[in-house]
């Protein structure tokens, strides 16, 4: 049987994660094709499909295919493509709306400070003490409020089982705790590090994002 969809990107990019994970929870065969940067995406062919031409990108392999751009726009379309898509959506409007609150949470107060602090450390961007500082601020409100949240609820979003939300909050993190966030920040949120650790370990998951190893000093 032919992979349920393909998805176009470059190794290693945290933004798949999370669709990655979703696919697997469905069952979802997901093939990923080989991608050049600046190459694959200008092609006339591949533009005519994605217009931006912005990655990743997702074909599915029916007649016609359905083509989608956008990490959270993918990982959405596939969490509510197989089984599982009540567990990671929601099954009553009040859960859908608290999943959708907390993948927000992540595009919009976490996604910005991640990439101030960790460009730098990759070599795409120039070190600024005071922008970091200044991110590092603005996390530390979002992460707080995820902390608390975290005392009183096994998942974000405050579902049975792990969801969407999760999956988005915890790929939001995973490069900022590889590289920018050591264990004396670690140490201020035990229940989200915890939190975090039974997510990326989770079945399906796990396969997904591959091993974490957080930053050691």
């Amino acid at each position: 049987m032919a992979p349920f969809a393909s998805i176009y990107t470059w190794p290693g990019n945290p933004r798949v994660y999370k669709a990655l994970a979703a696919a697997n929870l469905n069952g979802l065969e997901i093939s990923l094709p080989t991608f050049t940067f600046g190459t694959t995406n200008i092609d006339a062919s591949w533009v005519s499909k994605f217009p931006l031409a912005k990655v990743p990108a997702l074909e599915t392999h029916s007649d016609p295919p359905v083509c989608i751009a956008e990490s959270g726009a993918i990982a959405h379309f596939l969490a509510d493509s197989g089984p599982a898509r009540e567990q990671l959506l929601g099954s009553t409007p009040a859960e859908r709306a608290r999943i959708q609150q907390w993948i927000l949470h992540a595009e919009d107060e976490i996604n910005p400070q991640v990439r101030t602090g960790v460009l730098p450390k990759v070599g795409r961007g120039e070190y600024n003490a005071e922008a970091e500082a200044q991110a590092l601020a603005a996390l530390a409100r979002i992460v707080k409020v995820l902390e608390s949240q975290l005392e009183k609820h096994q998942w974000v979003a405050e579902t049975k089982e792990l969801s969407l939300a999760d999956l988005s909050v915890a790929s939001s993190l995973t490069t900022a705790l590889k590289l920018w966030l050591g264990p004396e920040w670690r140490a201020k949120y035990p229940k989200t590090i915890e939190w975090f650790s039974r997510t990326v370990g989770s079945k399906g998951v796990k396969e997904a994002f591959g091993e974490v190893e957080l930053l050691k000093e």
